[in-house]
Formats: structure tokens, sequence, C-alpha cells
């Protein structure tokens, strides 16, 4: 009998290795189409399928099929109770321990870049939406402000440091609110993991963007509101709502939900209509003070008329707006299109109007139809818009895992069989919503350069994997890594805090320059040069006598080969200027920098 189970077992390893072998052959011949195309969903279907059939062979006296099934139970049981988190928060340690360190050298996107220079200009008595033409929100110009005056202009790594400890910010958030609220802090260790996989794939332009840090302040109030209800944690929502606000003003799309959690109150305080209603009106009362603060600023120096006429480029039909109502309908059918985002409707739905978590359902339930419009409503549908949605969607899938696992820990005989399905829910939530490899952005080489760059004060010898498709030599970049970071470092050393530095760089990425080295800009409007990119508008013979009238102290980074490349900014009265005035001082690659003739030479 032993020598039979040997030679079946050998048997058996042999049949699975050749099946392994010869799977991508023999796939197609057996399998119908749908199956090809999604193996991983019909392999969860062939798994539950054998769960409950193995579960009725045990109940008709088969011993071995029973003792399967409750060692299975008992197996998914351990794992939904002990196993599961710790497996996630080791995975999001490792994955954050690959990405943190090079995270700060990564290279900035154009927008980070604008509201540098703002605060820059802002600082010496040049204001924005007055002085210089803008149409956006002032909350990031406010954090470079900050920034700058804390620790000095020219230093782009904190940014990325703010928004990295705004992302471990919103993961210490969910693991409390999962055990305050939902009972477990695996619902919320799972959605950190959701959206940890999405913005850890993220490149430059989409990383600390103003739409991801307006969902996450929206996300933070409504948290805030379930995980602390009470009247401290009713002004600690408005405040951070107001914040996102001040942002982005798309937020207010997300004020239903944060009113909704605001009524409800918590355990101790009054119910009913009149006390719910006591309660919202105190938490607008105080996001009402909260923005009026935060327009202060504006108000103080006489500007907010400026910015409502600013707004006039983004209004529907403007120069800068691309809505339509058939782009809208398309838009939204895309989202809905997404395999976790209708079911995940359905799911909150059905928690909202039954069952023990109606309380912590309905505000998700409308922070989702509230995000699904973040996007179509926008002037422009930018891929970085798409960020609250996937932030909101990853928080509010901790609801329906919550449900799973009290439904797994109820007190009943079926209890074990539950546990089975509920864990087979949640890998399968997991499978669907998170790719099936590691981030992109996730690389210990990365984080080695990165501290070598620190430990001798300067850039990465590779550039960081964020910036990988836009500066690597490898995808033929227009403005390759060394060669930029060699001109910043010389415009650093030889310009001095006062110098205006007229960036003139056409191609993408649209690479920035003034934040990065703090140093000011002559254009007088947001952007720069690139305003005429994305805005149906012909600056060129203003950019020409703003740059005309920069001073005897300036310089001007450009391609001269880029002269005629670009028909979106053809620029040839600004050209004009560049070659008349300013002559060839330093070149980086195809990057050179030119500078003011004196006075007699011109």
């Amino acid at each position: 009998m032993k020598l039979l189970r040997m030679v079946a077992s050998a048997a058996g390893l042999t049949a699975a290795g050749v099946a392994v072998v010869l799977a991508p052959t023999v796939a197609p011949l057996v399998f119908p189409r749908t199956m090809q195309r999604h193996p991983g969903e019909w392999a969860f279907a062939a798994v539950l399928l054998a769960r409950l059939g193995v579960e009725a062979w045990g109940r008709r006296g088969h011993d071995r099929a029973a003792r399967a099934v409750g060692k299975a139970d008992a197996a998914s049981d351990w794992m939904l109770r002990r196993g599961l988190f710790p497996a996630l928060a080791a995975w999001t340690i490792v994955r954050l321990a690959a990405w943190l360190p090079h995270y700060p050298f990564w290279p900035w996107c154009r927008d980070v870049d604008n509201y540098a220079m703002f605060a820059m200009h802002w600082d010496v008595g040049e204001l924005p939406y007055r002085d210089f033409r803008a149409f956006n929100f002032p909350g990031h110009i406010y954090l470079h402000w900050a920034l700058g005056k804390l620790f000095g202009w020219g230093r782009p790594g904190l940014v990325y440091v703010v928004d990295a400890a705004a992302l471990l910010t919103l993961g210490g958030a969910l693991l409390v609110w999962g055990r305050r609220r939902l009972g477990s802090m695996l619902p919320g260790m799972l959605s950190y993991f959701v959206f940890l996989a999405a913005y850890l794939d993220m490149q430059i332009e989409l990383v600390a963007e103003r739409d991801w840090h307006a969902a996450l302040g929206m996300t933070l109030s409504l948290l805030t509101l379930q995980a602390w209800p009470g009247r401290a944690g009713r002004w600690t929502s408005a405040f951070l709502a107001a914040a996102a606000f001040i942002i982005r003003p798309q937020a207010v799309l997300l004020l239903p939900a944060l009113g909704v959690a605001a009524s409800q109150g918590g355990d101790g305080e009054a119910q009913g209509p009149r006390a719910g209603a006591a309660r919202l009106a105190g938490w607008a009362c105080a996001y009402a003070l909260f923005v009026l603060i935060g327009f202060a600023p504006l108000m103080i120096a006489g500007v907010m008329g400026d910015l409502v006429r600013g707004l006039r480029v983004v209004s529907i039909g403007g120069p800068y707006s691309t809505f339509t109502p058939a782009r809208a309908l398309a838009i939204l059918q895309e989202q809905l299109g997404r395999p976790t985002t209708a079911p995940l409707l359905v799911a909150l739905a059905a928690l909202s109007f039954r069952g023990p978590m109606k309380g912590e359902a309905r505000p998700w339930l409308a922070a989702m139809l509230g995000v699904l419009a973040y996007r179509p409503v926008s002037p422009v549908a930018h891929e970085y818009l798409k960020t609250p949605l996937i932030l909101a969607e990853a928080v509010a899938w901790a609801l329906p895992v919550a449900w799973c696992l009290r439904a797994a820990a109820a007190p009943r005989p079926e209890a074990g069989r539950r546990a089975s399905l509920a864990l087979l829910a949640v890998l399968f939530l997991l499978y669907e919503s998170v790719p099936m490899r590691e981030p992109y952005n996730c690389s210990f080489p990365a984080v080695a350069d990165a501290i070598r760059a620190a430990a001798r004060g300067g850039w990465p010898e590779e550039v960081p994997p964020g910036g990988w498709v836009w500066y690597s030599r490898e995808r033929s970049a227009q403005y390759p890594w060394q060669d930029y970071q060699r001109l910043l470092q010389y415009l650093r050393e030889h310009t001095g805090p006062d110098a205006m530095v007229a960036n003139v760089l056409k191609n993408v990425p649209l690479p920035p320059i003034n934040g990065l080295v703090g140093r000011r800009s002559p254009f007088r409007v947001e952007a720069g040069i690139t305003w005429m990119w994305m805005i149906r508008e012909d600056l060129d013979g203003r950019f020409a006598d703003e740059l005309r009238g920069a001073g005897p102290d300036s310089v001007v980074v450009w391609v001269p080969a880029e002269e005629d490349a670009q028909p979106r900014l053809p620029l040839k009265q600004l050209t004009r200027v560049i070659r008349d005035e300013y002559e060839f001082e330093a070149r980086f690659g195809r990057m050179e920098v030119w500078r003011r003739k004196p006075t007699g030479r011109r």
C-alpha cells in the first residue's frame, strides 16, 4: 500500500507539472473565450462550487469530506480573525519601505511648480489673481508659502515629505476608524492596502495633486465624524472639509455625505430629527467659519474679486473648459464600467436600507455618488481627477468587508461556512481591486540610490521611478534626468535669489524650474508659457513684453531647436526677444541658459 501511494503521488505530481506546462497551449482549445478572458473570476467560481460540493458530499455521510470542510472553515476563521490583518500590514510596510525613501527625490510636475512660484511672488508683494492671472483656488499656495517661510525657498523634497505624511495619516485614520466604528482594524487595513496599490503606481503628474489632497480632506472629515462623534469631532471634521474646499471647489460634491454623517451623532448623544438638525447646523456653521478663515488672506489682500473674475476661464464655453453633457455621460459610463464600482454601489445601497450598518453605510453611499460626479462635471477631464473615486471606493469597500466579518462571527451552526465564504469574498475583492504585481514605484534599488544621494547631499544618479517615463534616456526623454539636475544646480549656484528665470521649455513633461530653484518668473500668468498649452488664448505678445521688462538680472532656460517644433506654443515674438536681448551662457544636453545682454550690447 505504501508503494502504491508513492507511485500515485509521483504520478499526480507529474500530471500537475505537465498540466502547468501545457496549460497555455491546451487552454485556448478547451475553455470558452469568456473563461480565457477572465481566468481569475472563473477560478474563484470554481473554488466556490468545489467548496459547496464538498460540503454537500460531507452532509451525505462522507467523513473525509466533512473533516475537510471543517478544516477549511477553521482555517478561514483563523485567517479572518488573526492571519489576514498582519499579512496585509506586513505587505504594506514592505511596499512603503520600497517607496518612501526615494519619494522626496522625485521631480515635480508643472502644477506643483505653479503654486510654489505664486507663493514666492506673493511673499514679495506681487499678488496672485491680480498681478498674476490665475483661476485655481489658493489652498496649495498657502502650503508652499508656509514651507518656504519655514524652511526656505527651493527645497523641492519638502512637498513630497508632506504628501507622504498625508498618505500615512490616511492609513492611521482608517485603522482607527475600522476599530472604533466597524469592530475590527481589518476593513480599514484592506482599504488602505487597496488605495496604496493605486497610489504607488502613479507618476509625477498624478501624485501630490490638488484633487488627491481635496479628496483626502473630505475622506478624513467623514472618517472623523464616524470614529469620533461629538462636538470636537464635528469641529475637526468641519476644518478638514473647509481645507479641502479651499484646495479644490469640487469638494462640495461630498458635502451631502458629510451632512448625513454630521446629523447622526454618536452614543450618548440625543437622537431624533431635532437633535440631528441641531448637530448638522452646528457642523455647517463651523464649516462656513473655516471657509471664511481660509479665504481671509485673499480678502485682506483685496483679490477675491480677481479670483472670481478668473473663474470665467473655466466656465462652460470658456477658453479652458471642454465640458459637454455628452462628455460627462461618457465619463460616468466609464466609471460605472469599472469591475468594482457598480457592485460596491449595490452593496452600499443594501447596507443603507437594511441591517445594523445603516448608519455607517449611508454617508458612504452619498460619498460614492458625489465622487462619481467629480470628474464628469470638471472643466477638463485630467487623469488626476480619477483619484477621488479611487480613494472613496477603496475606503467604502471596508463596509461590505465589515459586514462579511460580522456575518462570519455570528454564533450560529453555519458560522464556519460563513467564514469560508467571507474569506473567499475578501480575497476576490483584493483580486479585482489590486493589480497582480507590485506597484511600479516600489523599488529597493531606487531606495539605495536615494540613500546614497542623501548621504552626499545631492540627487540620485538614476531618475526615481515616478519620473522614469518622462526623464529616462531609455525612453528617449526630451530632458534627461542628469542634464535636468545639472541645469537646476547651475541655476541655484549662478543666479541670485532676486533673479528672474524665464522657463521656455516647450515639450512634455514641460519640466518646472522656478519653484525647484527658488527663483521667480517674469511671466505673470499661471503656468507661464504653458497657459497656451491648455487654454485657447494667444499670449505670445504679452510674454514677449514681460520678458523684455524682466530687467538685467534675468536668464532664459530654453532649447533653441524647439523654436518651431511645438505648434501649440509657437511664441514667435517671445523667441525674437530671447535672440535679440539674451545671449548663450551654458548648455546641459539640449537645454541652454541664456543671460540678459549688457545694455550697451543690445
